[in-house]
């Protein structure tokens, strides 16, 4: 229910059909549109366990994953102002390897699963302020949210024992990055700030960068 109601709000706060008291609701509630792209990660995510392991560390693959991204139109402050927000509904898949530099036992696993995080960004930008046939533009933005983990791996010991566990939960989500855009096309760099999902027995800890390049429809 929680999961549920989260989502829920989220969706809220992208959906221009919504009126507020007290601010124009044109601004705040702008349609959002849809962002569909590839990203690659970088870092590692620490999982512990109660009771079965501490702090084993997993590494972004190699491959590249999907990312689905609902997310409105920027807002400047003024017509003159280069200082604007947006906010974006993100949806992420990620497959993660064991760190083999790990050391405590194992000798393989795996931890993957999806990401769906709800982030106002604040940005200072370049260029042109619209997405257009010949538009281009670039900033630097900062963004702080709330993300949803939903994952599950399992570790192979060196006797072959196999551990699975799981973790869902939500955590912040809060990032510093540089975007250009030309034409609808954009291409990203994103630099996490580590973030803690703790559910029950199982605690997540992860600090995941991204390189990310997408189509906004």
């Amino acid at each position: 229910m929680q999961k549920k109601g989260w989502f829920c709000f989220s969706i809220v706060m992208l959906n221009p059909l919504q009126s507020v008291i007290a601010v124009e609701a044109e601004t705040l509630f702008r349609m959002p549109s849809l962002k569909l792209g590839i990203a690659k990660s970088a870092g590692t995510i620490d999982v512990s366990s109660k009771g079965q392991f501490d702090d084993v560390a997993f590494s972004s693959s190699t491959s590249f994953t999907p990312v689905v991204t609902l997310i409105q139109s920027p807002f400047y402050f003024s017509d003159d102002s280069r200082w604007g927000y947006h906010t974006e509904l993100n949806a992420a898949y990620f497959k993660l390897d064991y760190d083999d530099d790990n050391r405590q036992g194992f000798r393989d696993g795996e931890f993957e699963g999806y990401s769906v995080s709800f982030t106002p960004v604040l940005f200072y930008q370049w260029g042109d302020k619209t997405l257009c046939s010949d538009c281009k533009s670039w900033r630097f933005e900062l963004g702080a949210g709330i993300n949803y983990l939903n994952a599950d791996g399992d570790l192979i010991a060196s006797n072959g024992e196999r551990t699975v566990f799981e973790n869902s939960g939500i955590g912040v989500n809060s990032h510093l990055g540089a975007v250009m855009n030309y034409k609808q096309w954009e291409l990203g760099l994103r630099f996490a700030v580590p973030t803690r999902v703790d559910d029950n027995d199982v605690e997540v800890r992860h600090a995941l960068s991204t390189l990310s390049f997408g189509y906004r429809f």
